[in-house]
């Protein structure tokens, strides 16, 4: 009752809520007197609901002119009404202003709480960042919110948005290690973040120290959220391992093995190259398989997406979770269903079928 109370009391101390409870003091006021002074005289307040309409309609300056006092003292309150009513309304008509241009303000500065779910978030900025955002655009089945968590400028991040106009981008200005920032960003409620190496502050030096810190705050704060991690040195990569990141990309990891294919195999690493270009019209996509094709075998599935989506089917693959040791000390037991599933659906050597996971 004490929290009520003060809350009570908060909320009182607002102009706009004052102005509202004077608003609604001075219609009650003005009816009564009207209906008293003109009920008998004026057959257009009959009722004291005739005499609240015309309170309301004189002070939101409407005017329709169907009610008109004539006695005296009723002039003399429909000019305080007008004049007590436009002041009350000024204060109310500012106060929500105030409330919505404070809110955008916020919101450019990255200073707004998120209240989006199953969105993404974008922890840092380099020059990868915009290719990223660039491959989501394109995919319009996976047009989910994306957060980004840097410390750009707002010139750059409104010059982001207006870029990338097919995403619904939002922005949290701070330190994505920290869990402050993470909670602002509503991490609990978002499926996945990418962790960049950061050049967005001058002020940090970018490192996979930093990476793994984010990993771990991430993955406290929300144990289901999928992260994705780019860092600069393998020698970091167990790191990132034992703090549970989903998948990592080390820099370079595969400049090696390009280097060798065009020698050993020319043409190789042109088609790499075309395959994940930007401009490319190419593009290797996941697909679930149509229920139609339960059980048949997999020159029908070849043949559905020849013929049917005008592409070429690579392989068939089943997506599990990772499965860890802690996961049999818990008391979710559906690591273990997974587990058998998977061993279950082994089948001999012959042809395949295809089948629902």
């Amino acid at each position: 009752m004490k929290l009520l109370y003060n809350k009570i009391l908060e909320l009182r101390n607002q102009p706009a809520v004052r102005a509202i409870l004077m608003l609604i003091l001075l219609t009650i006021i003005a009816a009564v007197l009207v209906a008293v002074f003109e009920a008998h005289k004026n057959e257009q307040f009959s009722s004291f609901w005739d005499s609240v309409w015309w309170v309301v309609v004189t002070i939101s300056t409407v005017g329709y002119g169907d009610k008109i006092p004539v006695t005296p003292v009723g002039k003399v309150i429909a000019g305080v009404i007008m004049f007590f009513g436009v002041a009350f309304l000024s204060i109310i008509t500012a106060a929500i202003s105030s409330i919505f241009v404070a809110h955008k303000i916020k919101e450019d500065k990255g200073l707004q709480e998120i209240k989006l779910k199953d969105h993404f978030l974008l922890c840092g900025w380099n020059a990868q960042a915009e290719l990223i955002l660039a491959a989501l655009e394109r995919e319009e089945e996976l047009h989910k919110p994306v957060v980004l968590i840097n410390q750009l400028s707002e010139e750059a991040v409104t010059d982001i948005v207006a870029r990338f106009g097919g995403l619904k981008i939002k922005f949290v200005r701070g330190d994505f290690t920290r869990e402050n920032i993470l909670n602002r960003a509503n991490v609990q409620n978002a499926r996945s973040a990418i962790i960049l190496p950061d050049v967005s502050s001058t002020a940090v030096k970018p490192g996979d120290e930093r990476t793994i810190l984010a990993t771990l705050s991430l993955k406290t704060l929300n144990p289901k959220i999928k992260v994705y991690a780019h860092i600069l040195d393998r020698e970091n990569l167990s790191h990132l391992r034992k703090a549970r990141a989903d998948e990592v990309i080390v820099s370079d990891v595969y400049t090696g093995y390009l280097l060798a294919s065009y020698v050993t195999s020319p043409g190789v690493p042109q088609f790499m190259e075309q395959l994940f270009s930007e401009n490319s019209s190419y593009r290797i996509k996941r697909r679930a398989i149509p229920e139609n094709l339960f059980g048949k075998t997999y020159a029908d599935l070849i043949s559905y997406y020849n013929n049917e989506k005008a592409g070429i089917l690579l392989g068939l693959g089943q997506m599990t979770e990772p499965f860890n040791l802690s996961d049999l000390m818990s008391d979710d037991y559906s690591h273990l269903d997974d587990y058998t599933l998977c061993v279950n659906l082994r089948k001999p050597a012959g042809e395949q079928t295809v089948m629902n996971r």
